[in-house]
């Protein structure tokens, strides 16, 4: 009796097993990041200043890897309405001293009130992310520049996020999101 009490267990545990993971191994990049990008982002030690010669240069470079950033919005966001129109660039680079990352954006809205866009960079696995700083203007487009002496190569995963002005310092809304391959 208690060994087909144990058999018993040991099958609803099987068959629970499967139904759980063949109802999630569907769920996309997007949202696995968005349920996870909760938290307190890493810190880069070895970040480097940018100066306006730096992001003329970046601007002109050809990069190891490129991603397209999709609008993943849907509807307004903390005041604004992308219109699903939203899209970008991601592109990174190592030479072997320094990490680059730029990031554009185009159909991007003016963030209302003091809220602001952020860059974020995330590795899948394991999980982990870090900020790529407060995406500004340069010559009128929304630019995101970022410059680390680490290889944050591995962080192939962008997202633009809408941020409060709130001093927290966790990813807020999602706005576009891509892979740079």
């Amino acid at each position: 009796m208690v060994k087909n009490i144990l058999i018993l267990f040991f099958v609803l545990i099987v068959i629970g097993g499967g139904v759980y993971y063949f109802l999630n191994k569907n769920q996309t990049a997007t949202d696995t990041n968005e349920q996870k990008m909760e938290g307190v982002p890493l810190d880069d030690e070895m970040i480097i200043e940018v100066d306006e010669k730096d992001v003329a240069s970046m601007m002109g470079m050809t990069y190891q890897y490129v991603g397209e950033l999709i609008d993943v919005t849907k509807g307004e966001i903390r005041g604004i309405n992308t219109q699903g129109l939203t899209k970008g660039i991601a592109k990174s680079n190592f030479d072997g001293e320094q990490y680059l990352l730029l990031a554009t954006f185009e159909n991007l809205p003016e963030p209302a009130g003091d809220d602001f866009y952020e860059g974020w960079i995330v590795q899948l696995d394991p999980f982990m992310f870090l900020s790529t700083g407060i995406v500004k203007k340069v010559d009128g487009v929304y630019t995101n520049v970022y410059k680390s002496g680490e290889d944050l190569t591995n962080y192939n995963f962008y997202v633009l996020t809408i941020e409060p002005n709130d001093g927290d310092p966790a990813p807020a809304d999602h706005i576009v999101e891509g892979t740079m391959q």
